[in-house]
């Protein structure tokens, strides 16, 4: 009697083209092995396949710097005397809402602050700014403006004070920066020290990068409570921001189709943590992908399947990373410029300075902020070298100093030195000038990037000398310091400068 055998191929490892018209890919007209019958499952995809709009979001970056001429709400005696306004600052944008720091009792009050908010292309999006008096029961209204988003998004910067309306007076300055991702790690270290140098105190850690992650499905997900399939869903997480997927239905296969897209700071060191669980049934597998690996991947982008750490189910996935360089160099759209280099150390207590520096040609600031020195590129002088910024912050009136870290340092003794950092503002030598970093032990090469400030106009600023210098204990007994070494420029001036406050085109 005759047999009829059923084979099944297992093509849950083999990838086929399903982009037709791509290489490699089937004719459905010719007539091939392949082409199996209309009852076959769809053939695995090796990769995911997002729509047109993913990885295509900005970053805005909106400082809210200060007002003038607030109306005054508060008012004394019965309303006899009138009095001040405390300020602050409500925004709202693409769903997001944020709100400044209460300034007390100031109609011109400077908040200096920082928010950033992921954007899309989508038309007739706005900047919606309200500024409000705090009072204890109800806040008053201080007047309100607009911005359009796609200005900003076409111009890439606008810098403007803007009127307040619905009040009597009042007007606000705001700067805005979009922020496109690049899919190169090469300029990275470069936007965190940009970021190092404009961050307020008032303001939350500036994002260096933009991830962008799609689930598009997964498989093979464990079944709970016999054979029953689960209906799944996924967070994903990055720090305090996660995003949740909607739930599928009663399936080990869910497809999802979703994106999310997070502010990455620190892209060494932060990861995509994923969870797939299913409702009623708990967590079902679960993924931690550090960004690090993306930022060595190709164009920073990673797109294939991932297992699961549950041992059984696989998600496919694409994490890709754009780094968040500025096209204003970070140094026009914050009205301060900054220099840093690999500074010699000498013997002679040459001090380095003569009058700081002050340059208008924001084209001139970029040329030197794209030709700076490496540590391991610049020549050591005879005693080494010390890596520092410094600047002048225009906006908070502060000269501000980093001090990154020493090389190749000499050894004079047995044994290696305990080397710090002293800094001091000349002329004055008193104490209220003079910084100096931690110590560290027993090194040639330490490193302490530590920041630190002086509060002082910039007329006073530039008048001003910077003695750098690396010493070390003498002894552990002792409290004699050993002068390591000097920072020295050639002619007397070091290759460190501090450079003047300027306005953009469009300030007022």
């Amino acid at each position: 009697m005759p047999c009829l055998l059923i084979l099944y191929l297992d093509s849950s490892e083999i990838c086929f083209p399903t982009v037709p018209g791509s290489p490699g890919a089937w004719d459905v007209d010719s007539e091939s092995p392949q082409r199996g019958s209309s009852v076959d499952a769809p053939p695995r995809p090796c990769h995911t396949t997002p729509d047109s709009q993913f990885g295509t979001e900005h970053v805005l970056r909106i400082h809210v710097l200060e007002a003038q001429d607030l109306i005054a709400k508060d008012r004394f005696l019965g309303g006899l005397v009138k009095g001040k306004s405390d300020p602050y600052v409500k925004l709202k944008l693409a769903g997001r809402s944020f709100r400044s720091h209460v300034v007390r009792e100031d109609l011109n009050p400077r908040w200096n602050e920082v928010f950033e908010v992921i954007v899309t292309s989508v038309p007739g999006q706005e900047l919606e700014v309200e500024v409000f008096d705090k009072d204890l029961d109800k806040d008053d209204f201080l007047g309100r403006c607009k911005v359009s988003l796609t200005t900003v998004l076409n111009s890439g910067f606008l810098d403007e004070w803007l009127t307040l309306e619905d009040v009597p007076s009042g007007r606000l300055h705001l700067r805005l920066e979009r922020l496109t991702p690049r899919p190169t790690a090469a300029e990275l270290e470069e936007v965190l020290q940009v970021n190092s140098l404009i961050q307020t105190q008032k303001s939350v850690e500036l994002a260096a990068a933009l991830l962008s992650v799609y689930m598009e499905r997964a498989e093979d997900l464990p079944l709970r409570k016999g054979t029953k399939p689960p209906n799944p869903y996924a967070t994903l997480t990055v720090g305090d921001t996660s995003h949740k997927t909607k739930t599928v239905s009663q399936t080990s296969a869910p497809v999802w189709d979703e994106s999310a897209s997070f502010l990455i700071r620190k892209p060494h060191t932060e990861s995509l943590e994923l969870q797939v669980r299913g409702e009623g049934t708990g967590l079902l597998g679960s993924l931690s992908l550090p960004l690090s690996e993306l930022l060595v991947a190709d164009q920073l982008c990673l797109d294939r399947w991932f297992t699961l750490s549950s041992g059984q189910g696989q998600v496919l996935l694409r994490a890709q990373l754009g780094i968040l360089v500025s096209q204003h160099s970070g140094v026009e759209a914050h009205s301060h410029s900054y220099s840093h280099s690999s500074s010699s150390l000498s013997e002679e207590p040459e001090l380095w300075g003569g009058p700081p520096h002050i340059t208008s040609s924001a084209p001139e600031l970029r040329q030197r902020l794209t030709h700076v020195d490496s540590p391991l590129e610049a020549p050591a002088g005879p005693l080494g070298q010390v890596k520092l910024t410094v600047w002048y912050y225009s906006e908070e009136r502060k000269l501000v100093s980093i001090v990154h870290g020493c090389r190749a340092l000499r050894q004079n003794g047995r044994d290696p030195p305990d080397p710090y950092v002293s800094l001091l503002l000349l002329p004055d030598k008193n104490r209220g000038t003079k910084r100096k970093t931690s110590q560290k032990k027993r090194t040639l090469s330490p490193e302490f990037n530590e920041r630190f400030e002086w509060e002082l106009p910039l007329d006073e600023a530039l008048r001003r000398k910077l003695d750098v210098s690396v010493k070390s204990n003498s002894s552990f007994m002792s409290r004699e310091r050993e002068l390591l070494g000097k920072v020295r420029g050639q002619d007397g001036r070091a290759e460190v400068r501090v450079f003047g406050d300027f306005k953009t085109a469009s300030s007022e």
